[in-house]
């Protein structure tokens, strides 16, 4: 029986605890565990560790989890479609109101050139300061490190 170093006790460390060790590394191993007390601790950490994740699969997602996650999968795909929809609606609404705008606003002969710019300047400047500002909120949202903070 030849004797074994550290670095390939681990190996057969983990073969043993795979259930893959053969009769003569299981001999060489032992062997070795009883002179070195650093891989006896390392092995019975291995050991601990598989019996722990072993334990862990049985109970990692019961039915009634995996029913939950894809429901907030469907949630998720729901949310994201609903956004789309409000979007296209609000793109079709907003240009048809543009349109309009333009027609009886911009290009109404009947208002003064002061007045066109005037209401063109608020209008404009209106929906770029709402947009600026949704804009904002929606980003520090993601990294707001006090949203979860309650007064």
């Amino acid at each position: 029986m030849k004797a074994i170093d550290c670095q390939r006790a681990r190996e057969l460390m983990m073969r043993q605890v795979d259930g893959v060790i053969t009769p003569e590394e299981q001999t060489a191993l032992e062997a070795h565990l009883r002179q070195c007390p650093r891989c006896q601790q390392d092995f019975t950490d291995i050991q601990h560790t598989k019996e722990v994740t072993n334990a862990m699969k049985k109970e990692l997602l019961p039915d009634m989890a995996w029913d939950e996650y894809w429901q907030h999968v469907y949630n998720r795909l729901e949310r994201g479609i609903a956004w789309i929809l409000i979007s296209v609606g609000l793109i079709l609404i907003l240009g048809y109101a543009a349109v309009d705008f333009l027609r009886e606003v911009v290009f109404n002969p009947q208002m003064g050139l002061m007045e066109r710019i005037g209401i063109t300047s608020l209008v404009v400047g209106s929906i770029v300061l709402l947009i600026s500002v949704i804009r904002e909120k929606l980003m520090t949202r993601k990294v707001d490190k006090y949203r979860e903070i309650q007064r």
